[in-house]
């Protein structure tokens, strides 16, 4: 009876490492970027502490920065979108994000309300297999970190037509059992819940600059999508479903090089909004980014662009929503820390950036003081998607006129901004780096000086002679200089020092 007794204890000490090691295998070898991005989703939710939801495609993830929305308002929030993410699956993501949440308000955005096939791995008739395993391969990222249980076998019945491609959702190692041979340290962490996480609230920033955006022609006045859609049908359940839940809804279509079909697909979107009298903001009919600096493709907002989308939508939750400014607790100190350390790469990536589009452009959220010098004979007096960015920075269309030597003291700590080109000089200029004169000498030869220390002459260096960028980046508040980064121009290419 003993040796009974011990054999099924040592069988269900077996039994229990068994799963134990299956777990943890599942664990490791599990594709990390769904838990990466919902880690703190999981954490702030459980804490009460998630205001707005911000639910979409990448438009969504690329559009709406958290860090930006709780330093300038205080309003807690949390970036839901997904890459691809047609609206039915944005609603499920939705229906999943609330069995663990209540927020105050949802911001759905609409784009891709024309797709109009149920089946993310059958989409339309014409969609060949790259773009099918696409749409399926993008899903994992909304999908993966959700536990399984009835909802997430709703929602996948209701995504997946093919049943083996249903249980790569449900029994994700089915797909990531062979990923032994890419495993790093990241994986292995996750057995101990230290994984990476995404530090911006679900979003991703992107830091190019689009320099050929396009424009299309405007529909015609009350033109709307033909039928009724798919993309139309989970909008409605989305707003349905907040409504019951007492939840505030605002639909938005966010700014980017948006197509005739795209315009009349936001005009659609305000139809449907309309027929549940809750608000809807075509941000593609209002003058919030400049396509020409804000777009890090065609298609996307890079993190200037999604600065001033963030603000406008808080500026809008400021006068609606009614929501708290948390901003200064305790509890909400996460948040803080969060969106201070956001702000602070910004202000290391001013010193360091190799792009000379990307530098003007995050110089142009004015976290740091800055000094920008093109001497004459540069490119960048030719050079439109350039000048424009300095343009937005200056506030004025100088740089236009100037044929060379140009230079732009942006003191950020003060807002005030200098200008000199050609054979104009600056006397004393008053900046966080004392009183500044600026004065051309010969082609190759300019002073910029604190009156208080003549000797130090900013802008001339030895070694970067044939050098026509500078750009000086200072501490806003007490003047140390930062970085001094040195380009030289090569059609419209720039070559970093």
């Amino acid at each position: 009876m003993k040796t009974r007794l011990l054999n099924l204890c040592k069988a269900a000490v077996f039994a229990v490492l068994l799963v134990l090691c299956l777990l943890a295998a599942v664990t490791v070898v599990g594709k990390k970027e769904s838990s990466y991005k919902y880690a703190d989703f999981f954490d702030k939710a459980k804490e009460n502490q998630i205001d707005v939801l911000f639910m979409g495609s990448s438009h969504v993830i690329n559009g709406f920065n958290p860090a930006t929305l709780y330093r300038d308002y205080g309003f807690t929030s949390y970036n839901m979108g997904g890459h691809g993410s047609v609206m039915q699956a944005t609603y499920w993501e939705l229906i999943e994000a609330l069995d663990y949440c209540t927020p105050q308000w949802v911001v759905v955005d609409a784009y891709m309300l024309e797709k109009d096939y149920q089946y993310l791995d059958v989409m339309e008739e014409n969609a060949d297999a790259d773009e099918i395993n696409t749409s399926v391969e993008q899903l994992h990222l909304n999908m993966d970190a959700w536990p399984l249980n009835r909802l997430k076998i709703a929602a996948v019945k209701d995504l997946i037509r093919d049943q083996d491609k249903r249980n790569q959702f449900l029994f994700d190692f089915i797909v990531y059992h062979d990923r032994w041979s890419e495993l790093d340290e990241n994986d292995y962490r996750a057995l101990t819940g230290k994984a990476d996480r995404n530090m911006l609230f679900g979003a991703e920033m992107r830091y190019e600059v689009e320099k050929t955006p396009v424009s299309y022609p405007v529909p015609d006045e009350g033109a709307l999508l033909s039928g009724h859609t798919v993309g139309q049908e989970y909008l409605r359940k989305i707003i349905d479903e907040c409504q019951r839940k007492g939840i505030g809804v605002v639909v938005t279509y966010l700014p980017f090089c948006a197509d005739t079909e795209d315009m009349i697909a936001a005009r659609s979107a305000g139809a449907v909004a309309g027929e549940y009298a809750v608000p809807y903001i075509n941000m593609l009919d209002k003058d919030i980014i400049d396509i020409r600096a804000d777009l890090n493709d065609t298609g996307h907002l890079n993190v200037t662009g999604a600065e001033k989308v963030t603000r406008f939508m808080g500026n809008w939750l400021e006068e609606n929503g009614e929501l708290t400014d948390h901003r200064g607790d305790s509890a909400y100190a996460d948040w803080d820390n969060k969106s201070r350390e956001f702000y602070q790469g910004i202000r290391e990536m001013t010193t360091s950036e190799a792009d000379l589009y990307t530098e003007l452009d995050v110089l142009s959220m004015n976290e740091v003081g800055s000094v920008i010098y093109f001497n004459q004979g540069s490119y960048a007096f030719r050079d439109d998607s350039l000048r424009k960015i300095v343009s937005n920075i200056a506030g004025t269309d100088n740089i236009y006129q100037a044929n060379g030597p140009y230079i732009l003291i942006n003191d950020a700590g003060s807002g005030q901004t200098y200008e000199a080109f050609d054979d104009g000089f600056l006397g004393g200029v008053p900046t966080a780096m004392g009183n500044l004169i600026y004065q051309p000498v010969e082609a190759r030869f300019r002073f910029l000086y604190a009156e208080d220390n003549e000797e130090l002459n900013y802008l001339y260096d030895d070694a970067h002679v044939d050098y026509d960028i500078q750009v000086i980046t200072y501490d806003k508040e007490t003047g140390e200089v930062l970085g001094h980064m040195y380009y030289r121009s090569y059609g419209n290419n720039y070559r970093v020092d």
